[in-house]
């Protein structure tokens, strides 16, 4: 039987606190790839259509599945201008170590704004 060997190319790695947080099946698989995608720089800017397209998962689902990452304060994201002067979204992993992203969202009382330029709730 042959032993296992790590791969030396090719791979990334996620925070052993990623499996704290309570993700779906959709918003892991997401953030997964965005933490594939960034590598260390921890800003990458995939298309929606490449995201479908390498994870399998449709378009409105990633959409909505980016705006929970976003809102729990996992991810963030961005606008960025192209050479050619098309805008893309730019994805930034934000720290694992922020306590808001282990707040539930389920509760009216809980919920975090949507939008950055929200008022936190008192």
């Amino acid at each position: 039987m042959k032993l296992y060997e790590p791969p030396t190319k090719e791979f990334f790695r996620l925070p052993n606190k990623i499996f704290d947080l309570g993700l779906t099946p959709i918003q892991f698989t997401l953030y997964s790839y965005l933490v594939s995608c960034a590598g260390s720089s921890k800003i990458c800017w995939p298309s929606l259509k490449t995201i479908c397209a390498k994870t399998g998962i449709g378009l409105t689902a990633v959409q909505d599945h980016l705006k929970v990452l976003e809102k729990r304060q996992i991810i963030q994201i961005g606008k960025r201008k192209t050479r050619n002067g098309n805008w893309n979204n730019e994805y930034t992993l934000l720290s694992l170590d922020n306590p808001e992203i282990y707040r539930d969202l389920d509760s009216e009382a809980d919920e975090l704004p949507l939008f950055i330029g929200e008022n936190f709730p008192a």
